[in-house]
């Protein structure tokens, strides 16, 4: 059903190349490379720490609006986001080795925010994809509309980022986060 939808979207674009933007994906290298051979992936990965608190915040907004009884206590929500968050970099981490030289690059948020353009061109140049200086003014007139956003700015206390680290202890060491 999935590669059929993609099909679909794909004839729709008149067969301009995909960009999934889907979290879930992460997790799902061997099949998508299954699925699609010649795949490139871009992989942005954020502050662990950010990205806990950022969940946490979503998930207690959300709550409330979409249960129909009352929700999971917190810690219930907590361990399962933490699990699925957990077992999602697991298999990051296992089966990007998967992926054929050049077809994958991995980018810092952080960096990205700094110099989206910076980034992107990187971006382009280690998947070997066309066109980046034909679309560099799009890009450059693209950043300059979003200049106006601002990500969230969180401040977490030592006991906090303790638990956090034990929860997401395999990213932040393999990515060398620190709050």
């Amino acid at each position: 059903v999935y590669q059929y939808y993609l099909k679909k979207v794909t004839l729709y674009f008149h067969g301009k190349r995909l960009v999934l933007k889907n979290p879930a994906n992460t997790g799902r290298i061997k099949l998508l490379l299954t699925m699609f051979p010649d795949a490139k992936f871009i992989h942005i990965y954020r502050n662990p720490y950010h990205v806990f608190l950022s969940m946490k915040r979503d998930i207690d907004a959300e709550m409330s609006l979409y249960c129909v009884q009352k929700p999971e206590e917190e810690e219930v929500l907590e361990k399962a986001m933490v699990e699925l968050y957990n077992r999602m970099f697991e298999k990051y981490f296992e089966e990007k080795k998967l992926i054929p030289e050049g077809h994958l690059v991995e980018v810092k948020y952080e960096d990205f925010i700094t110099n989206p353009l910076r980034e992107i061109k990187r971006i382009y140049q280690e998947l070997g994809l066309p066109n980046f200086e034909e679309s560099e003014d799009e890009f450059k007139q693209y950043i300059l509309s979003q200049s106006k956003i601002r990500t969230h700015r969180y401040s977490i206390d030592e006991e906090l980022k303790k638990k956090i680290y034990s929860y997401f202890k395999l990213t932040i060491d393999q990515w060398g986060y620190d709050v």
